[in-house]
């Protein structure tokens, strides 16, 4: 027995032993596996923001420059009227609200540019004015958190009273985005504290077992993304996505107070709900329609929502309206919006008039955030390279080469009597050029864990952290004037990573990936690559290309060089034939950069008498210094119907209107040559 019991101690012993190794090995494996998860890549790029990034380009140091020095003061300036109604919502002063309910948003855009602008140069006096203006603003709202100058000072009684037709929420969403933009920059809460108030309130009045409604005008949807990525508070972001979900919902029950609402017992009450996209569920539009600016902020919404939450819910309405307007309704110089006095939104397919052209300035803007955010939902090209095309042309058009004075509309044809303004009512399409300005530093860079991809081709200097290391990157080049980049990589150690630069569709002979809507001439001229690719002066045989991006994997180190050359040939484009407005006409494109005639240069041409038709192919491009700020601009020799030679000079479409009032035509009759 003895011998058994001590046998059976022995077994327990070994029994013990074993446990608590396979204890051990569990833990290890069980912590292994989690370090794996969290050296997983994420499905999703992330966006490398401007605040790691310090422009040092020629082409746009020169506008974020005239944009804090000459933009920001000029609207501060113009816009005094908004500025005041801050005050006379708090009592500070008498006087009646003479602005419309929107123009809170417009001084909150403001505000925005002026952080971002401090990011580039911090300039104390304009810091003081914003600081005592956000004293003003915290003034005014009021005591439970709400925040419009609109309806306090006119008749507090109609807050929330109609938010299809009215903008509090619209308003609100700026002050969010102002709110964490200052304090990103300044690390000032006062503003961020006003916002979390209004946010608060906002929670306490919409959502699931509250008020069930959607504004008219999406906005809000952005600036408490942004809140919530400020705050983590998740409230926020489930408020988000409240809105964005609830959009088009059939069984939704509008309140709108009836004694306060002048639609009342008219069919579709304001307009269809198609023109502020509450005609069906986001996930279920598959067009793109309605109001442009709108539609492209509510996009941009559902973007940040499935890139924070994974999910690709959105994804197949968000390709389906990128396929619709790429390819059925987007104007050579990446505008939208072909509607005036209808809607301000998207037309039919392939309606694309010239003179009425609507293409609103905030719409361009707008394109551009839904594109950087598309890019990082999809690791794809094309969608930097439609935000290069915005950039260049539609997106910049807007404003004047000293900064301050403005577009409403961006036609792509002028009879001469249209010219930029410091201001508008509403005044949002300056408010919006002067925050997109100074931070187009976003846009250069986004990362995965362990990899850099590089969107746009702008001279900086960033710090770029992966989860493996730090890389500073800096890029030197005179685009898009030239094709010449350097990009110096220097990892804090020597490191294994990919770095993904973007081939330009207009460099594989594209207008743009996908669409056949508009096509480039002479696509004989570009090479497979297109570019020369060059490691520490070492070219790369035939690069991996993918989804426009082409792959470069290597050890890097300290100071290694890429240097690479795109081929800026000026080259004519076409617009499908299913697009009336450009039959028989072509127009020029450089580089990114689309060009026009102006009357200034082009006196003969312009002449009612003189019916200029026939082109010639040569088309020579020059750098002109001394010209718009400096420009590559095209010439071109035509005849006309006397069989006389007619010499034409392009110049960037987004530098029209800036030597006084002329004629402008971007599309320029064609018949055969002679």
């Amino acid at each position: 027995m003895f011998k058994n019991k001590s046998s059976s101690k022995g077994l327990v012993g070994f029994m013990l032993i074993l446990s608590v190794i396979l204890l051990i090995l569990a833990a290890v494996f069980l912590r292994n596996r989690m370090e794996g998860q969290n050296e997983s890549t994420s499905k999703y790029l992330e966006q490398v923001s401007y605040l790691n990034v310090k422009i040092k380009d020629g082409f746009w140091a020169f506008r974020i420059k005239n944009n804090g020095q000459n933009g920001i003061p000029s609207v501060f300036q113009v816009g005094k009227s908004s500025l005041d109604n801050f005050d006379i919502a708090a009592g500070k002063i008498e006087g009646e609200h003479n602005q419309r309910m929107a123009s809170d948003s417009d001084v909150y855009k403001i505000i925005q540019g002026v952080a971002y602008s401090l990011h580039h140069h911090r300039d104390s006096s304009l810091e003081a004015f914003t600081d005592e203006l956000i004293d003003r603003i915290v003034d005014a709202q009021e005591e439970d958190g709400y925040l419009n100058t609109y309806w306090t000072a006119i008749d507090p009684s109609r807050r929330w009273t109609n938010i299809k037709k009215d903008h509090e929420l619209y308003c609100a969403g700026h002050f969010f985005e102002a709110a964490v933009a200052y304090y990103e920059v300044t690390g000032k809460r006062k503003i961020l504290d006003a916002a979390i108030r209004l946010a608060d309130h906002i929670d306490a009045v919409f959502g699931p077992g509250k008020r069930v409604e959607v504004p008219g005008h999406q906005e809000i949807e952005l600036g408490l993304y942004k809140l919530y990525k400020a705050t983590q508070d998740e409230r926020y972001l489930a408020l988000s996505t409240f809105f964005i979900d609830e959009r088009g919902n059939p069984a939704r029950v509008d309140t709108v107070r009836p004694e306060f609402d002048p639609y009342a017992g008219t069919p579709n009450r304001w307009r269809h709900p198609s023109y502020r996209q509450d005609h069906l569920p986001v996930d279920k539009q598959f067009q793109a329609t309605g109001h442009a600016v709108r539609a492209v902020y509510m996009y941009s919404a559902m973007s940040d929502l499935m890139q924070e939450s994974g999910s690709d819910k959105y994804m197949p309405a968000l390709d389906s309206i990128w396929e619709d307007i790429t390819s059925r309704k987007l104007y050579v110089t990446a505008g939208i919006g072909t509607h005036e006095f209808h809607d301000e939104g998207f037309g039919s397919p392939y309606k694309l008039p010239n003179h009425s052209a609507y293409c609103e300035s905030c719409s361009g803007m707008g394109m551009c955030f839904w594109n950087r955010r598309m890019n990082l939902l999809k690791a794809d090209a094309k969608y930097a390279d439609l935000t290069e095309l915005l950039m260049y042309n539609a997106a910049i058009s807007s404003v004047n080469l000293e900064g301050d004075k403005f577009f409403y509309r961006n036609p792509l044809e002028s009879d001469g009597n249209y010219s930029r303004r410091p201001w508008f009512n509403p005044a949002c399409c300056p408010s919006n050029m002067v925050r997109f300005l100074p931070e187009i530093g976003s846009s250069i860079y986004a990362t995965s864990d362990h990899d850099i991809y590089i969107n746009q081709f702008i001279g900086n200097e960033a710090e770029i952290q992966l989860k493996s290391v730090k890389v500073d990157m800096t890029i030197g080049t005179d685009y898009p004037w030239d094709g010449k980049v350097k990009i110096m990589v220097s990892p804090a150690e020597s490191k294994t990573f990919k770095i993904f630069v973007r081939i330009p569709s207009w460099v594989r002979g594209q207008f743009l990936e996908g669409s056949d809507l508009y096509t480039i001439s002479g696509d004989d001229v570009f090479i497979d690559s297109g570019v020369d690719i060059q490691v520490n002066g070492k070219k790369i045989s035939k690069p991996q290309v993918s989804k426009g991006y082409a792959m470069l994997e290597r050890k890097w180190k300290i100071g290694d060089l890429i240097e690479i050359e795109f081929p800026m040939i000026p080259r004519m484009v076409f617009g499908n034939p299913k697009i009336e407005a450009t039959k028989d006409k072509f127009t020029v494109m450089r580089g990114p950069v689309i060009y026009c005639l102006e009357e200034i240069d082009n006196e003969v041409f312009f002449r009612p008498e003189n019916e200029v038709k026939v082109r010639s192919k040569e088309l020579k491009d020059n750098y002109d210094a001394t010209l718009l700020g400096g420009v590559v601009s095209i010439s071109g020799t035509s005849i006309d119907s006397n069989e006389l030679s007619v010499p034409l000079k392009y110049v960037p479409y987004y530098s029209w209107a800036n030597r006084g009032e002329g004629k402008m035509k971007v599309w320029v009759p064609l018949s055969k040559d002679k």
